[in-house]
């Protein structure tokens, strides 16, 4: 199978902006790479949005696996996040490895970051690389 090699830079749609979009959206699994070799499937991951550039969307796939100690990953804690239903305890984790998606693979918003974490994601990601 085709493996595309992990881009060097951000877009630089990516580099001058301030902060995230922030909003978290549910995404179609075919669009991404992360998470396409799960062992079973899931048809949607969440995203989170960096930019929107126009009709694609340069996103941040999203993980519930505990990933506290891994620098790659941007934990999405009750601080940084509202989403839109309870969730039960679990803890997601957003990756550093961002990818371009068509706007029409995104299903819907369930999480929106607030200003303060926006840019903090935004700083984080930007020291990534």
């Amino acid at each position: 199978m085709f493996r595309a090699r992990q881009a060097d830079v951000l877009p630089d749609s990516v580099i001058e902006a301030g902060k995230a979009d922030g909003f978290v959206h549910v995404c179609d699994q075919a669009a991404l790479m992360f998470g396409s070799d799960r062992r079973e499937p899931n048809a949607h991951r969440p995203v989170v949005a960096i930019r929107n550039d126009g009709p694609r969307f340069v996103v941040l796939p999203c993980t519930t696996k505990d990933s506290t100690e891994l620098p790659d990953f941007f934990a999405l804690d009750e601080q940084r996040i509202m989403w839109s239903r309870p969730t039960n305890g679990r803890r997601s984790f957003a990756c550093c490895r961002y990818e371009v998606v068509p706007g029409q693979r995104l299903r819907g918003k369930i999480g929106v970051m607030p200003q303060t974490a926006r840019i903090e994601l935004l700083a984080w990601l930007k020291s990534r690389y």
